[in-house]
């Protein structure tokens, strides 16, 4: 489990998967709720017309044995930024990356 100081509830992150464990290779969310067993988070992108971050109506559960790598948007991080730029851009690297090594 990730501890208690680097993931809590009100972050965005940007999850990548370890390969072949759900239908997208990368998931971005808010985390709403962490134990010992995964995380659960509510999907989201970001809406220009909107100028905001829009929530989808599902949440996703990620068990922790199925994660690969996180990036983390503190509350203190600016969350514009974090949700239209950077976690985009990240699931992008994170769909070439396994797209590469399904190649090989």
């Amino acid at each position: 489990m990730a501890k208690p100081d680097v993931l809590k509830p009100g972050y965005f992150v940007a999850v990548s998967l370890i390969p072949e464990t759900a239908p997208e290779c990368c998931y971005i969310g808010l985390v709403q709720v962490l134990d010992e067993y995964g995380v659960r988070m509510t999907q989201v992108e970001w809406d220009d017309q909107l100028d905001g971050v829009k929530q989808f109506s599902e949440d996703i559960f990620v068990p922790w044995v199925n994660v690969n790598s996180m990036l983390v948007c503190t509350q203190q991080e600016p969350t514009r930024r974090f949700v239209r730029d950077r976690a985009p851009a990240w699931k992008a690297q994170v769909e070439a990356m396994y797209k590469r090594s399904q190649e090989k």
